[in-house]
C-alpha cells in the first residue's frame, strides 16, 4: 500500500477502488488528524521513552483518555499502545472473579490468547452458540465468557442477549466483548455492540444486568481513526484494570504522533455523527446489493461482510477478476472465523459513494453471472 487508506488507494503503483481494511469512518487520512499527529510529534517527540508510571504520563495521553471517556460517556479510560493487547489487559483484571473461562471457538486470536492469561481452565464453545455455552456451564462455578462483539472476518454481531439469558442462571458471571469492529460504528453514539443492544449503562463498572457483569474493550485503530487500545469505564473499574496489568508501569507509553492523531480523530467522531449515518447507508446499500446477486449477506448493520463464493479457487479467481477491473476486495484464505475455504472480505467506509458501491456490485454481477 503506497497511499493512506481510503475509498481509493495505491497498491504497487496502481490506483484501485478499495473495499478492504477497517477505516470505517474514513479518518485515517483526514487532514486534521494528520496535522494533529505532526504537531504532537513536534511538541512531544516520538514518545516519552519510558512507561506511563515512569514520567511517561504526558498531558497528551491524559487528554486522549479524557476525550475517550467523554466519547463513551464514562468517568475514565485507560489508553495504551495496542488494541491487540486490550483483551490481555482486561482479562487479567476480570480473572479473579471467575473459576473457568469460556471462549467462542472463532474469536479473534487476541481473545484466544487472552483467555490463557486468566490462569484458569479454558473451554471453547461453538461459534455464536448460546446453547452449547449453556451445556458447558456448571452451577456454582463463576464463568468468564469471551467473544468478539463483531466478528472481524464476516461482520456477524455476537448474540449478546442470548448469552445473558444463559449466564443469568449461572451468576455471578461476566460477559466480555472485544468490540474492535463495533465501536465507532454501532449504537446511537457509536459505542458499539452493548449500546446497540441497549445495555451500555451496565458496562465496565456499571450495575450487572440480570446478575451478569458486562465488560468491553476496544481499539482506536479502526473506526475511531487513531491508534492504540482503549478500555473505558467507571473510575474504580479503570483503576482496577490498570493495577492488574503491567502495561501501565512496564510498557512504553503510546507514541506521541498516534496519540495526537487519536485525540483529533475522537473529537471529529463526536462532532460529526453524520459520518456514522453515511456509513449506515453505505452498509445497507452494499448488503442489499449482495443479496440481490445471490450472495449470502445478512442485514446486520456492520460494515464488514464475509462473502463465500464457492471454493477457495473460485474466490481467488473472483478476487483477481475484480483487481483486473480496478477494484480491491481481499480474498482471505485463513483467519479467525473464515472457515476452511476462506472468504472474500468486503468492507465499506463512510467515504465511499453510492457510485463506488454500485461499481463493485456491477463487477461482481459480471463475474458471478457472465
Amino acid at each position: 500500500m503506497e497511499s493512506a487508506p481510503g475509498p481509493e488507494i495505491v497498491v504497487d503503483g496502481v490506483r484501485y477502488l478499495y473495499f478492504g481494511g477497517t477505516s470505517y469512518l474514513g479518518l485515517h487520512a483526514h487532514p486534521g488528524v494528520i496535522e494533529a499527529g505532526c504537531d504532537a510529534l513536534r511538541r512531544f517527540g516520538v514518545h516519552s521513552a519510558t512507561s506511563r508510571q515512569g514520567f511517561g504520563n504526558t498531558p497528551l495521553l491524559m487528554d486522549v483518555e479524557r476525550s475517550a471517556a467523554a466519547f463513551f460517556g464514562m468517568e475514565s479510560a485507560f489508553y495504551f499502545s495496542s488494541g491487540y493487547a486490550a483483551n490481555h489487559i482486561a482479562v487479567q483484571a476480570l480473572a479473579s472473579g471467575a473459576d473457568k473461562v469460556f471462549v467462542d471457538a472463532e474469536a479473534h486470536y487476541c481473545v484466544q490468547e487472552a483467555a490463557c492469561l486468566a490462569r484458569k481452565p479454558v473451554l471453547t464453545f461453538k461459534h455464536r452458540d448460546a446453547a452449547d455455552l449453556r451445556a458447558m456451564l456448571t452451577k456454582g462455578e463463576r464463568a468468564l465468557v469471551l467473544s468478539d462483539g463483531v466478528t472481524p472476518a464476516n461482520g456477524h454481531i455476537a448474540p449478546v442477549r442470548d448469552y445473558i439469558d444463559v449466564l443469568r442462571d449461572f451468576s455471578p458471571s461476566t460477559l466480555h466483548l472485544d468490540d474492535a469492529h463495533g465501536v465507532g460504528v454501532l449504537g446511537p453514539y457509536g459505542r458499539g455492540v452493548f449500546e446497540e443492544c441497549g445495555l451500555w449503562e451496565h458496562v465496565n463498572g456499571g450495575p450487572p444486568f440480570q446478575n451478569v457483569a458486562l465488560s468491553v474493550c476496544a481499539t482506536l485503530a479502526k473506526a475511531l481513526g487513531g491508534f492504540g487500545g482503549i478500555i473505558p469505564g467507571a473510575a474504580e473499574f479503570v483503576e482496577r484494570t490498570r493495577r492488574h496489568s503491567h502495561y501501565f508501569d512496564g510498557a512504553s507509553a503510546p507514541a506521541s504522533p498516534v496519540a495526537g492523531c487519536s485525540l483529533e480523530a475522537l473529537a471529529i467522531c463526536r462532532r460529526e455523527p453524520e459520518r456514522r449515518d453515511r456509513l449506515r447507508r453505505n452498509v445497507q446499500r452494499l448488503r442489499a446489493g449482495l443479496r440481490a446477486l445471490g450472495a449470502p449477506a445478512t442485514d446486520e448493520p456492520t460494515p464488514n461482510v464475509g462473502v463465500v463464493l464457492g471454493d477457495a479457487g473460485s474466490m481467488r479467481r473472483a478476487h483477481e477478476e475484480l483487481r483486473a477491473r480496478g477494484i480491491l476486495a481481499p480474498y482471505v484464505p485463513s483467519y479467525s472465523g473464515t472457515g476452511p475455504e476462506g472468504l472474500i472480505r468486503i468492507a465499506v467506509c463512510s467515504e465511499h459513494s453510492f457510485e463506488m458501491i454500485d461499481r463493485l456490485l456491477a463487477a461482481l454481477r459480471e463475474i458471478l453471472h457472465p
